[in-house]
């Protein structure tokens, strides 16, 4: 009785949680704070969570896997659902909010992406089912971009079919025509995955990523690196799993691998086969194991390339990773080494201490030696590649208070600096507030950013306001324009944008449309603003010049079948600005989706 009385005043409490947060504010979310530090294959994470959206994970029956692809949980939060469900299953979703280590803007970021079910809904797999009451989507994209009529050409297409049966078969094709590039030329990508199949965790075929230990032998390309998810700046590993995006050489593998459980132990092997733009075969083979004693966690890595190119030296990297749990206190770290041409040596280590539930603070340092060169290593860095750097980071995260969010770091590394602060105010269902500052110095820039936003919810309205403002001071900038202070050295750039959504009532239409004003003169000033697109389409364009920018998105669901995605935006520079870089005066773009899911 206690028990249901509790979750009754969860339900009641958590009405406004479960109202506010939308994947598209998630999305905003992660990729306003990865625009600029990385290049990670974001079209793939946000098809990775839109699928889970679509599919959500059901908590009384999960893994640590499983939750590990929702990228803003760390192993403490990961560690705490699975021991509650252990000890009483959920019954609703608004349980959450009995687990101490997730506070309510955690709460907010989990609720589109879960569900409450029964363990027995995860029966025995039998193969005479999976083509039965499998889940099958088919899509197909056109885009025009920069198109002065109705039908240019060249132009943007992507087919895409997945085929899913309970998240436990999965299979997908996908086929796209980049722009510019002749028919002939068209990029194709494939997988099939494989789960929880007796003793076999995963097994995938085809295209996939690979993610082990801290990620300096291997690692995927997504990770949230320096962020507000200050929890979650140590790398997740996510073992064997399907990359959905078109593959290339550096984001993802092509050929075959398996993940099997020996009672204490994760056996994991894998083997790839690419071919590169210069036509040279490259084999890549690894292997993982990685055992569990109580707390401790230790794994091995090891990761062999070989090239049908003799000229070409082959390279092997192999690591060891370490994760201690002891209280409060989490420690972890890697140890790497490249063997090829030269000798290369790097290292991550970090700990992570709780003092008070909600409060997380974070010390990381890393080392990666100039020799130190591996294709497929993704880990902390200032870089996109982890090459000759040496930095030590610290970040703390207070999430205790029930309406705001703080989360401050610090990055010092050789040459420059890195600090960010942020405050999320979360008052009610209605409305929210964020407040972000950034401050750095990299490769004689010193840049200074300031981000605003405000977001209300009303009924079948939803509005957001965000500003955006930045100042660069270069010291290798020799030009001058009507936007760069030569004395001082100063450039500066600002942005402001409203954007309207309304869903109507009796009809499944949702119409979202952003007005844009931007002065950002030069390169280094330019902003990044997350923009609604297409279904499985990433839109996250820089604003670089003077002008303004407008884009009306609409979905219309024409049954649970069919649904019809179109988006126009279009780029109108100043005269002025355009005639001194040689632009045309406005761009125009033309995004259009057909979905058919069955």
């Amino acid at each position: 009785m206690r028990r249901i009385i509790i979750i009754l005043c969860c339900f009641l409490c958590g009405y406004a949680v479960a109202q506010t947060m939308h994947l598209e504010d998630i999305l905003d979310d992660i990729y306003s704070q990865l625009a600029e530090t990385g290049e990670a294959p974001m079209e793939d994470l946000q098809e990775t969570l839109t699928e889970i959206a679509a599919h959500p994970i059901n908590l009384n029956h999960t893994s640590p896997e499983e939750l590990q692809r929702l990228h803003f949980l760390n192993d403490e939060q990961i560690d705490a659902i699975l021991l509650y469900q252990y000890k009483h299953p959920f019954q609703s979703i608004y349980e959450l909010q009995l687990i101490p280590e997730l506070q309510d803007y955690d709460i907010r970021n989990l609720l589109p992406f879960v569900r409450v079910g029964t363990a027995d809904e995860e029966r025995k797999l039998y193969f005479r089912e999976v083509f039965h009451y499998a889940k099958h989507e088919l899509t197909l994209r056109a885009d025009a971009r920069n198109c002065e009529n109705l039908f240019p050409d060249p132009y943007y297409g992507k087919l895409r079919y997945r085929f899913n049966y309970n998240n436990r078969v999965q299979f997908g094709l996908t086929a796209c025509r980049p722009t510019s590039a002749p028919w002939k030329e068209m990029l194709y990508g494939g997988f099939v995955q494989l789960s929880d199949i007796g003793h076999f965790k995963s097994i995938v075929a085809g295209d996939y990523q690979a993610s082990f230990g801290q990620g300096l032998v291997v690692g995927s390309p997504f990770h949230f690196g320096k962020s507000s998810y200050i929890r979650s700046t140590a790398t997740q590993p996510e073992g064997l799993r399907k990359y959905t995006s078109v593959s290339n050489d550096y984001q993802a593998f092509r050929g075959v691998g398996a993940t099997a459980r020996i009672r204490w132990a994760d056996i994991s092997a894998f083997y790839s086969v690419q071919r590169q733009r210069d036509s040279t075969w490259h084999h890549t083979m690894g292997i993982n194991i990685t055992g569990r004693w109580k707390q401790l966690k230790i794994g091995i890595t090891a990761l062999e390339n070989l090239y049908s190119d003799t000229t070409l030296m082959p390279q092997a990297v192999v690591g060891l990773n370490v994760r201690y749990n002891i209280g409060r206190v989490d420690i972890w770290g890697e140890l790497a080494t490249t063997q090829g041409e030269h000798w290369g040596i790097g290292t991550i280590v970090g700990a992570r201490y709780v003092p008070v539930s909600g409060v997380n603070l974070l010390a990381i340092y890393r080392y990666y030696s100039e020799y130190y060169n591996n294709r497929y290593a993704y880990s902390l860095s200032e870089h996109s590649r982890l090459n000759d750097e040496m930095g030590g980071y610290v970040g703390a995260e207070i999430n205790r208070l029930r309406k705001w969010r703080f989360s401050v770091y610090a990055d010092g590394f050789r040459g420059g600096y890195d600090t960010w602060g942020q405050a999320d105010f979360l008052p009610s269902d209605v409305y929210g507030m964020n407040w972000r500052i950034r401050a750095r110095r990299q490769s004689g820039r010193d840049t200074y950013a300031f981000r605003y936003q405000f977001t209300c919810e009303l009924s079948q309205w939803r509005f957001r306001t965000q500003l955006d403002a930045n100042m660069v001071k270069s010291e290798t900038y020799k030009g001058k324009t009507d936007a760069f202070d030569a004395a001082h050295g100063w450039g500066h750039g600002v942005s402001v944008y409203q954007d309207v959504e309304y869903r109507l009532e009796r009809v499944p239409i949702v119409l979202q449309m952003r007005v844009q004003a931007f002065d950002a003169r030069l390169w280094y000033n330019r902003i990044y603003a997350y923009e609604n697109d297409v279904l499985y389409a990433y839109s996250f364009p820089n604003v670089y010049g003077a002008g303004g920018r407008l884009y009306v998105n609409a979905r219309y669901r024409i049954n649970d079948v069919v649904a019809i995605y179109l988006r126009v935006s279009e780029t109108v520079y100043s005269p002025k600005w355009a005639a001194v870089h040689d632009k045309k005066g406005t761009r125009t773009d033309v995004h259009a989706l057909l979905r058919v899911r069955l």
